[in-house]
């Protein structure tokens, strides 16, 4: 069965409110277990909207991953990240 990825760019606007997102975040994902495959880091923006934080998580299948992200825990650190930082999450199933 092919992976799952949850890919993230995000620019963050509130230092405070991100930081309690990241611990809400942190929590929600535990359960689930993912590789994390990038985290932060050097990065070079080739083309597109630039954002200052970047991450790959990889799950065991995209439906886990995509069951991570619609989680309930999940759900409600989002709350706190919508409030905290722009971007863009993808979730993408890995070659077969």
């Amino acid at each position: 069965m092919p992976k799952g990825y949850l890919i993230a760019h995000l620019t963050i606007t509130d230092d405070d409110i991100y930081a309690e997102y990241g611990k809400a975040a942190e929590e929600a994902v535990k359960p689930f277990n993912p590789k994390i495959v990038a985290w932060a880091g050097q990065y070079e923006n080739l083309e597109g909207e630039a954002h200052q934080e970047h991450m790959i998580f990889e799950f065991t299948s995209f439906s886990e991953a995509k069951r991570f992200y619609h989680s309930d825990l999940y759900q409600a650190a989002k709350k706190l990240r919508v409030k905290a930082a722009t971007g863009t999450f993808v979730l993408i199933e890995g070659s077969k």
